[in-house]
């Protein structure tokens, strides 16, 4: 078995599915997108292959779940030429440029203004409608001073809920209000902790969702009250689903989850916990189709992109640095597919056990 630039990883059932019929798109039911900003660049290359190559053709319905990023990226698959929508979002993504010190409103109109070049004019109306991809954006809503955009009433309450949620994760629900945007033709994820409402998705509030869904407080100013949703200020979904700690209701299936790295975090506020990590109980019926450690070790500066890039390269040197990125990402592209057309599957998956937090497995540092 060859070295590879992208990495396998299955819960139990997942993994058994895959030895007994290897790699096919028809036995997956959902797919999740994860927050993460920049991270995205580095599977920018496997969305193409995901929408172009392996759901070709799809016409059984597949749920999506997404949250910040993963909104994003999830709401192009839901376009009627994804491939497009998503070249038009990693060029505007690379390209966003800000003056020195943003204010929160700015950073949140170039988003806004991004979107809106994504969706172009019947976008919205074609994510709502679209007869197979099922879409799910999470928003949160902030409860008290987590509604305020005044940075002397936000920041205090948004570390009080940082540390309650040390304390104990359910404790989110106190400070936010998990909000699920989706297509009114499904219910297919429900979500079973933490304070949730659902709201249909509408052609008119498609935008303000997904635009939600990526507004990091203090860094960008939230949206106020999406059409058809109870009045409030709707922020980055990330703050209770990151990674999703994938222990959400979903359609009978496997879930197909392509992520930037291999080990999930829930929340926002559990980056630091290590003991937070989604362990292998919860992807029983996961695939996560990550790119390996070797390969993000022998991207420029040996890392994935983040917003830290913002700050600590100048615009030449990220748009250079990221436009590698995308590039070299095509290896972990071609290698799923490769994996995947060969029909050896199976030999490639790590099966991750019900005690096993992903990234420790020593075959994962392996790779």
């Amino acid at each position: 078995m060859k070295s590879t630039s992208c990495i396998l990883l299955a819960g139990a059932t997942a993994a058994r599915r895959i030895r007994e019929q290897g790699l096919d798109q028809k036995q997956f039911s959902t797919l999740v997108g994860a927050s993460g900003g920049p991270k995205w660049l580095a599977i920018s290359q496997l969305d193409r292959v995901l929408m172009g190559e392996f759901f070709k053709g799809r016409n059984s319905p597949i749920a999506t779940l997404g949250s910040s990023i993963g909104s994003f990226r999830n709401m192009c698959y839901a376009m009627a030429n994804p491939l497009a929508a998503l070249e038009r979002l990693e060029g505007h993504y690379i390209q966003q440029s800000y003056s020195v010190k943003p204010a929160p409103e700015e950073i949140t109109a170039g988003g806004r203004k991004m979107l809106l070049e994504v969706l172009g004019r019947g976008g919205a109306r074609e994510v709502v409608e679209n007869p197979v991809w099922h879409s799910h954006f999470v928003t949160v809503r902030g409860r008290g001073p987590l509604a305020s955009e005044k940075r002397a009433l936000l920041a205090p309450a948004l570390f009080a809920s940082a540390i309650a949620n040390v304390v104990s994760r359910n404790s989110l629900s106190a400070f936010w209000e998990r909000v699920v945007f989706h297509t009114q033709n499904t219910g297919g994820i429900q979500f079973q902790n933490l304070s949730t409402i659902n709201i249909p998705l509408t052609e008119k509030n498609t935008s303000a969702a997904v635009l939600a869904s990526g507004c990091i407080p203090l860094v960008m100013a939230g949206v106020q009250t999406p059409l058809g949703a109870p009045e409030g200020n709707y922020r980055d979904g990330g703050i209770t689903d990151y990674h999703f700690d994938l222990r959400f209701r979903h359609p009978e299936g496997l879930v197909l989850y392509p992520h930037f790295f291999p080990y999930m975090v829930p929340g926002w506020f559990d980056k630091g916990l290590s003991w937070r990590r989604v362990r292998g109980d919860a992807m029983r019926s996961t695939l996560v189709v990550a790119p390996s450690p070797k390969f993000v070790a022998s991207l420029p500066f040996g890392k994935i992109p983040d917003r830290n890039d913002f700050y600590t390269l100048d615009q030449e040197e990220r748009l250079k640095y990221w436009g590698q990125v995308v590039d070299l990402s095509r290896r972990v592209a071609d290698d799923f597919y490769e994996i995947w057309q060969s029909g050896r599957a199976a030999d490639y998956v790590i099966e991750v056990g019900a005690d096993d937090i992903p990234h420790k497995l020593e075959q994962v540092r392996a790779t």
